[in-house]
């Protein structure tokens, strides 16, 4: 069954590393987003996908950037998009279909699965946020433990709480 990923979806998750100029005006967002809803279980896999998508994202902000894959951020600044963070940009825009995959117990070990594997923060976050009644408290204190210590602050603040 094919799921409803929306560009709005994409558009939020990737405006803070892209800026509105890109999200909001051209349709990256729209290509990744129709791209992931033709994700199926039964023939394909999260890294597979996580390859599509970031093979897109860098076809494309190529095409729209140029070789020096600048980006004007909302705050002004300029970035440049290196190569390096092409893998992290993926897997920011692989928590949309994440977060829209139905919750029960073969998608919780798959993603269960696929975060320890890839380290993708995407698949940590939402198996921290919706799949709480699958884990004991012992795995979502190791699970806390593992994104403070692996990932910067910034890219969790907002949605890990700091209690324990």
């Amino acid at each position: 069954m094919p799921m409803h990923i929306t560009e709005r979806q994409v558009r939020e998750i990737l405006r803070p590393r892209l800026g509105s100029a890109v999200v909001d005006q051209t349709d990256l967002c729209a290509g990744a987003a129709n791209l992931m809803s033709t994700y199926a279980s039964y023939r394909d896999t999260f890294e597979g996908m996580t390859n599509q998508v970031e093979h897109y994202l860098f076809g494309k902000l190529y095409e729209l950037l140029g070789p020096n894959m600048t980006v004007r951020l909302d705050d002004g600044t300029l970035k440049r998009i290196r190569m390096k963070e092409m893998p992290e940009l993926a897997d920011e825009a692989m928590g949309a279909m994440f977060e829209n995959m139905q919750i029960y117990s073969v998608n919780y070990a798959n993603l269960k699965d696929y975060s320890m594997r890839s380290g993708s923060l995407s698949a940590m976050r939402v198996l921290y946020q919706k799949y709480g009644a699958f884990q004991p408290t012992e795995e979502r204190v190791l699970l806390k433990r593992i994104i403070r210590e692996r990932y910067p602050q910034s890219r969790y603040e907002s949605w890990l709480p700091d209690d324990d």
